[in-house]
């Protein structure tokens, strides 16, 4: 039973000061920067690097069909278009979808977003504000 003790100890400090140790956030880890209230007529974002409200009006019968945010970037699509957010630059992209696109999954992860549809990827960096595409080749 004595030889057990110290190795409880030591187990018990370890755990200890696991969990009392500042915690690193890699490289790789993003704080939450932006906050994304959808409501039925806008989009309002919030960059808490810049300490303001941005806010997206939407069409006359448009509607958001989802959306999300993470890190420095908030995302949506709407029954229109591919909206994006940069808590960096404090400013709203749009991306016009084409007739009959289909969106087949979103997401926001740091400072990206994409938005992938049945006929291109769509990218969007919070770093510069901007969307990027890419085509697929549909047949090959």
């Amino acid at each position: 039973m004595s030889k057990r003790l110290p190795l409880y100890f030591l187990i018990f400090l370890s755990l200890t000061a696991a969990l009392l140790s500042p915690q690193i956030i890699s490289a790789e880890e993003f704080i939450n920067e932006v906050y994304l209230l959808v409501k039925s007529d806008k989009l309002l974002a919030f960059s808490g690097l810049r300490n303001n409200w941005s806010e997206k009006d939407l069409r006359t019968g448009e509607t958001v069909i989802k959306s999300m945010y993470d890190g420095n970037v908030a995302v949506a699509y709407t029954s229109e278009r591919a909206l994006a957010f940069s808590g960096l630059t404090g400013r709203w992209t749009e991306e016009r979808f084409r007739i009959r696109e289909t969106v087949v999954s979103l997401s926001a992860q740091g400072n990206i977003a994409t938005v992938i549809t049945d006929i291109r990827a769509l990218a969007f960096s919070a770093q510069n504000g901007a969307w990027i595409e890419s085509h697929f080749n549909i047949g090959k």
